[in-house]
């Protein structure tokens, strides 16, 4: 296999969602997760008419949305990460807080939590790219849909191939006493993306810094593709929007919003 640079590559090995666990809300201080649940909100409030209680949020992580989600009034609130890190931090925080959230670690493709269904199920900041397994994913619609109750919105965002294919994960940065440099490598024939992520942390009390790296690899998926397996798992009223606004996609879009509803 070769690269987007046609440099000869091993099979892609992942390392993800382990040591960054601990920075993880400082690197994510800048993303507008609020103003996002916003208009998915708007969209299953507004548009459809819905008046969800109950949440499920897919890929969870460190429940940032997931405590979004609780302190906007829904309840249960529930979140699933396959990142044991990711939520053991999740769960620790739901506890200093006194969020009776409850986190499981579990893959999306084998979601089982039994007897519950939930009226708002989301997935946020491209956490489905990390399923690199078409029928993979698609096993995973199909649990989502288990658990989505008869009349709910599933609604999720994913990096646009555009985003993968064109280094928009590529960045040098430094915030707080986090210094990053992450650099991405495109393969066109498998549509896989693999960042490369260095990490520096600077210890508080010795002035130290700590070195870590990881390996992410996301997949591209085509709107065509994602539209016929969310209706092959039984969804319906399938919309999808560029980034986060109100209109369909463009070539250039980086992200794609999809909103869809179980009868």
């Amino acid at each position: 296999m070769t690269d987007d640079q046609g440099t000869d590559v091993a099979p892609w090995t992942a390392k993800q969602y382990k040591d960054v666990a601990a920075v993880y809300d400082t690197l994510m201080a800048g993303v507008p997760h609020g103003q996002w649940l916003s208009r998915i909100e708007a969209e299953a409030r507004g548009e459809r008419g819905k008046a969800p209680k109950s949440a499920l949020d897919i890929a969870c992580g460190t429940g940032l949305v997931s405590e979004l989600l609780h302190r906007r009034g829904y309840a249960p609130v529930c979140g699933i990460d396959l990142s044991e890190a990711m939520v053991l931090i999740a769960r620790t925080k739901a506890q200093a807080k006194g969020y009776p959230i409850r986190y499981t670690q579990q893959d999306a493709a084998a979601l089982d939590l039994p007897g519950q269904t939930f009226d708002f199920v989301v997935s946020m900041f491209d956490s489905l790219n990390y399923i690199t397994d078409s029928a993979a994913l698609q096993t995973a619609f199909q649990r989502i849909f288990v658990h989505t109750a008869p009349g709910g919105v599933f609604a999720f965002d994913l990096n646009a191939m555009y985003a993968l294919a064109h280094g928009f994960f590529d960045q040098t940065g430094t915030l707080g006493p986090i210094h990053h440099v992450w650099k991405s490598y495109w393969d066109r024939e498998t549509r896989l993306c693999r960042v490369e992520m260095d990490f520096w942390v600077r210890d508080s009390e010795t002035g130290e810094m700590r070195h870590f790296t990881e390996t992410h690899i996301q997949r591209a998926y085509t709107v065509p593709e994602i539209t016929e397996w969310l209706g092959a798992a039984g969804f319906v009223r399938i919309d999808v929007f560029g980034n986060y606004g109100r209109r369909p996609p463009g070539p250039k879009s980086d992200r794609l919003l999809f909103v869809a509803e179980k009868e």
